[in-house]
């Protein structure tokens, strides 16, 4: 296993207008969102944490911690209802090296960072 840490906003996910709203409702309908209890959270994450098997399952990544701009956890990839984001990125570790600025951690760091207890907020709580 290896360990990365990275800062990267994934940017601003809009879905405020009442059309937008009622369009990406349907396609949740159509399409189950493989993330129900992040999707919204992601464009919030400011630091990612990343652990990287190449034999995992989910393409390299195995588990992913996100932290908002105050440092808090508010996304913990995967579980039992959440895939997660990093999960479904096809890219190995030096892709997160190169294009992230991604760096090494160590293991004791990314399990400190797991075991943090994750905070339930909204997007609404943030500018």
């Amino acid at each position: 296993m290896k360990y990365l840490k990275f800062n990267y906003n994934i940017g601003t996910i809009s879905h405020d207008s009442f059309i937008s709203k009622i369009l990406w409702s349907l396609l949740r309908f159509v399409f189950p969102d493989p993330n129900p209890d992040f999707s919204h959270l992601y464009c919030l994450v400011e630091t990612w944490y990343i652990e990287i098997d190449e034999e995992c399952k989910y393409d390299g990544v195995c588990r992913e911690i996100g932290k908002d701009i105050n440092g808090r956890i508010i996304v913990k990839d995967p579980d039992d209802r959440n895939y997660g984001y990093w999960t479904d990125v096809n890219g190995g570790i030096n892709d997160y090296i190169d294009k992230m600025n991604a760096k090494y951690i160590t293991r004791e760091e990314f399990e400190s960072v797991w075991n943090e207890e994750l905070v339930k907020v909204s997007r609404k709580d943030y500018p």
